[in-house]
């Protein structure tokens, strides 16, 4: 079922987009008398906003509803703009560069004997989207978990762990802009490589062991964007990433084997992420 829902989203996407791409084009008569072939964006607070095109530049523009004697949706079957130059001008941001820092915190028992320590940490990230509507877009990310902790041993003194779990992966995004297109509310849903890495060391000296595994994982997020200029916004982001670890490779010296787990004694690397950051949209 979870295959199922994840190859069904680009189909969704597209469905979503048809109607939009393959409508006729709208027509606006004004009190003057001239007829415009033009697309109809939205109607809100008493204006008619539409893409028109005038010695071939594409231009968004408005007109007050008092200076618009009829108007109609899909009166030319062909259009003078294309559904694309309607969205590659469409007075909304097209591009998204997140970057991201913030706490996270393991939502699955660790390993027999492994300091409660490891269970948080902070992370970071870089996303990078693009949106083809105004509501739907697609994007890629990069996020990084860190946690370390020392632990103290009777039998063999005290050790250190350093542990990494990194999300790489695309995503599909849908956002829900104000009506100054400042803020915005998203919700994300990625699926994508997740990679895990302990490096353990007795700190007196002792051997290194680097314990190294991959999985697929899966992330969805909720944010919010609250503008403070044109270009820039502060991000709020509450994320969950789920991935298991079947198997890892454990590297002691110049020797590496590969250890499979058993079944009830897999490694779980979901985590919850609170994350604050900047966002640049263009």
């Amino acid at each position: 079922m979870k295959n199922l829902i994840i190859k069904s989203v680009p189909v969704l996407i597209l469905l979503l987009m048809f109607p939009a791409i393959h409508q006729a084009q709208d027509l606006i008569v004004t009190h003057k008398g001239d007829s415009l072939n033009c697309k109809i964006t939205k109607i809100k607070g008493g204006n008619v906003y539409f893409t028109f095109k005038h010695k071939e530049e594409v231009r968004n523009t408005l007109l007050p509803q008092s200076q618009v004697n009829y108007y109609q949706y899909g009166y030319y079957p062909v259009p003078e703009v294309s559904a694309r130059e309607v969205y590659h001008n469409a007075i909304y941001p097209h591009y998204r560069i997140a970057v991201d820092g913030g706490w996270s915190y393991r939502t699955v028992p660790l390993a027999e004997g492994a300091p409660s320590a490891l269970k948080s940490g902070f992370h970071y990230g870089l996303d990078l989207s693009y949106f083809f509507t105004e509501y739907l877009g697609a994007g890629f990310r990069y996020n990084d978990f860190l946690s370390k902790a020392e632990i103290i041993s009777p039998g063999s003194g005290k050790s250190k762990d350093n542990i990494s779990i990194r999300f790489i992966g695309p995503y599909f995004s849908t956002r829900f802009l104000n009506s100054s297109k400042t803020n915005a509310l998203f919700l994300n849903l990625g699926i994508g490589y997740t990679g895990y890495k302990d490096q353990a060391q007795v700190i007196a000296g002792g051997d290194k062991i680097t314990l190294t595994g991959n999985t697929a994982g899966i992330s969805y997020d909720i944010g919010y964007d609250i503008g403070v200029s044109k270009d820039l916004a502060i991000g709020f982001q509450l994320s969950l990433y789920t991935g298991i670890l079947s198997q890892f490779k454990s590297t002691k010296g110049n020797h590496t084997e590969t250890i499979v787990l058993e079944k009830g004694q897999y490694e779980g690397l979901s985590r919850i992420a609170v994350s604050v950051g900047l966002r640049f949209n263009k």
